[in-house]
């Protein structure tokens, strides 16, 4: 296999994984958003599910940086 494909066949395994953490990093949005409702009583907030999802959104969004990064290191290498 030529280093060409090589490099257009990562680029395409980053794009997808890119679109599904994007997805994701979207659901995690909503998620806290609801949860973080400004009109809930104090008592009512989940807090552990805060936690929980804004740590797997830093997580997420953390992987969603290394994925552009290394889709320009490819876009560099291909010359597009």
């Amino acid at each position: 296999m030529s280093e060409r494909l090589k490099f257009l066949g990562r680029r395409q395994e980053l794009e997808l994984e890119k679109k599904s953490l994007g997805i994701k990093i979207e659901g995690l949005i909503e998620n806290l958003r609801n949860n973080l409702d400004p009109l809930k009583k104090i008592e009512e907030l989940r807090a552990d599910a805060i936690v929980e999802e804004a740590a797997e959104l830093a997580s997420a969004k953390d992987r969603y940086m290394e994925i552009l990064a290394d889709l320009k290191r490819i876009q560099d290498i291909l010359g597009r």
